[in-house]
């Protein structure tokens, strides 16, 4: 039973901590109204919403510490924020109204960009998209491709250990992080931003804070490795009459090419249906429909006409050889555009005919093909309607399978999405994949890492957690079931 003057006590001791909170990062930078928080306690997709104290936005790592020694001591959970651009809710709040939304977007500042070493240090708030830029006026790469690049941060993409169409050749965010500063846990503000491709003393901090989910610190700012600019790309929409073919084009193209393989994203007729049909509204250019199609690219460095004519005859050879006839080069940039334009839109058309039901999986990519006909096939078996839409990243392992609408604007039952979900995640994983390709677990796939992640590697997981986060600030109720 509530106590006389409880709840007026309670309303007292959120004004101090507000109050508290605003003396460090000044009071226009915390927001408790409930129409302030608002994008920030509800993830992107709408799928989870939560209740907040407060949104706290600090302008340095010095700040952030303060807060998170503030909320350590008044037993607050922090829930670190970037762009908000997740797809499983890792970094929206829970409903209790006990924790605190860190959000980095005023962190925004470039410290350093080396040319000769090609290695640039950025606040962790930047937009991926804004350091993308300051990559290419530096005349480099920051090779990650993620759709949302325009939204998401560099220290979300960090903590998410993000992926996207280049994976192929670049690897994902990990790949590119030569070190980070982040708060832990007990307000120490640690920095490893020297940019050292080889420090072999000790553990990979940096490392194991990336694709961690805000759980174990809060990354402020990092050290990017970045690449040489292509100079020219060899970019083609295929048709395929199967994925066997796609993954035995890439293994020749690979024996017989010494240029970068920079992209091999496959989707489904399915896919196609939606592009001509929905949102962007765009057509295939190509001579007849597929079942499946191929966009690859192939990056070029330097000058040379003949280095270009030499790799465009490799690839005609290699398609040839695995009997994909029809094919449309980019022959220009616009081209190259309008062919790319078809991968990025799948999303948007796929979002036009209502909530999908979404599956980030990979396997070894042998084994896409034999993987993908399964789980269309079985979709069809649990219930005939189900129209299934299959695309992704067909070089490195990653597939997307999701389920469509029943009814247009209407999520499917849940009875029929929980046998989607169980279907798709245990064929993954009898094929030895996983259930979260880049995607990352958040709160939406915390049950799937007790019923496929390895016992062993849970515990080793919870004593990380433990020791460095021993009274669980950061992030709770994610990633660790």
């Amino acid at each position: 039973m509530t106590q006389p003057g409880t709840s007026q006590h309670a309303d007292d001791d959120d004004a101090r901590i507000l109050g508290s909170l605003g003396r460090i990062v000044g009071d226009r930078h915390v927001i408790a109204d409930a129409a302030g928080r608002a994008g920030f306690d509800t993830d992107w997709r709408g799928m989870f919403a939560g209740r907040s104290l407060a949104v706290v936005a600090p302008a340095d790592a010095a700040q952030l510490a303060d807060v998170v020694r503030l909320c350590a001591a008044r037993r607050l959970a922090i829930v670190p924020q970037g762009g908000n651009t997740g797809l499983c809710g890792g970094a929206t709040p829970d409903t209790s109204g006990r924790q605190i939304v860190v959000t980095l977007r005023r962190m925004t500042g470039l410290r350093h960009l080396d040319p000769e070493d090609a290695v640039m240090i950025c606040d962790a708030g930047v937009p991926l998209a804004a350091a993308q830029e300051h990559a290419a006026d530096a005349g480099l790469l920051l090779p990650i491709a993620i759709a949302s690049a325009g939204s998401a941060t560099v220290g979300g993409a960090i903590a998410t250990n993000a992926g996207g169409v280049n994976v192929l050749h670049y690897g994902s965010m990990r790949r590119c992080v030569m070190g980070v500063e982040a708060v832990l846990a007990d307000g120490t503000v640690w920095s490893d931003l020297g940019g050292l491709h080889k420090d072999n003393t000790g553990f990979d901090l940096s490392a194991l804070l990336a694709g961690s989910e805000g759980t174990l610190g809060i990354i402020t700012a990092a050290a990017l490795a970045l690449a040489p600019r292509p100079s020219r790309h060899l970019t083609f929409l295929a048709g395929l009459p199967d994925l066997v073919r796609a993954n035995a084009a890439l293994a020749a193209l690979r024996a017989r090419t010494g240029e970068a393989i920079t992209a091999w994203e496959v989707f489904s007729a399915t896919s196609a249906d939606l592009l001509h049909a929905e949102g962007p509204r765009l057509s295939l250019p190509l001579a007849r429909p597929h079942p499946w199609y191929l966009l690859g690219e192939v990056s070029l460095f330097g000058p040379g006409d003949a280095r270009e004519e030499r790799a465009f005859e490799d690839l005609a050879a290699v398609l040839e050889n695995a009997g994909i006839d029809d094919v449309t080069p980019a022959a220009s940039g616009s081209q190259r555009q309008a062919l790319w334009a078809l991968r990025e839109g799948i999303t948007e058309a796929e979002r036009a005919v209502g909530p999908s039901l979404k599956h980030d999986i990979a396997v070894r990519p042998s084994r896409i093909a034999a993987l993908a006909t399964h789980l269309a096939d079985e979709c069809r078996r649990l219930d005939p309607r189900l129209r299934v839409n299959i695309f992704g990243h067909m070089g490195d392992g990653n597939l997307h399978v999701n389920a469509l609408p029943l009814v247009r604007d209407t999520a499917l039952p849940v009875a029929l999405a929980e046998a989607v979900t169980r279907m798709i995640h245990d064929a993954t994983h009898a094929a030895g994949g996983s259930f979260s390709a880049e995607h990352g677990v958040g709160q939406l796939k915390r049950a799937e890492m007790r019923r496929y992640k390895d016992a062993s590697a849970l515990r080793v997981m919870q004593r990380i957690k433990t020791a460095l986060d021993p009274d669980g600030v950061f992030n709770p109720g994610k990633v660790l079931p």
